[in-house]
């Protein structure tokens, strides 16, 4: 595979969002779930490779005080290939982009037991880190 022609958009299929999903065993979603979550995702960098989605990342935020990434996803047969590497890069510096001068936009995420490392080459650090306190779920 050449990484240059790898195309970002911001956008993705219904089907192939929940081709992706599936591929890499997350919970499978009807078609009216899937767009319902990609209507409410403000941020989405889908990775295209001759024509097919082979990974993305979709970012929750107001663009100003936070942030969450969630799903990132890269199809099986392409994982160590550094598109994980691109779409997270891509999503921090859309955050950027977009972020407020002078106010912080903590973003945050759920890393996968066994991909803390591969965030923290991004600057993310394990929670808990004193200053934002304890990272806390509630499955509901």
């Amino acid at each position: 595979m050449e990484k240059n022609e790898i195309v970002i958009k911001d956008s993705i299929s219904v089907k192939e969002f929940c081709r992706l999903r599936e591929a890499v065993g997350f919970q499978r979603l009807t078609k009216e779930q899937a767009q319902k979550v990609l209507e409410h995702t403000p941020l989405l960098i889908n990775a295209v490779y001759r024509e097919e989605s082979i990974g993305l990342v979709r970012v929750l935020t107001d663009f100003v005080t936070d942030a969450y990434l969630t799903d990132v996803i890269v199809a099986p047969v392409y994982q160590g290939e550094g598109i994980g590497k691109i779409l997270v890069q891509q999503a921090i510096s859309r955050l950027k982009d977009k972020s407020e001068d002078g106010i912080i936009l903590a973003c945050n995420l759920y890393a996968n037991p066994g991909k803390e490392n591969f965030y923290e080459r991004f600057g993310f650090t394990k929670l808990p880190a004193g200053k934002y306190g304890y990272g806390m779920l509630r499955e509901i």
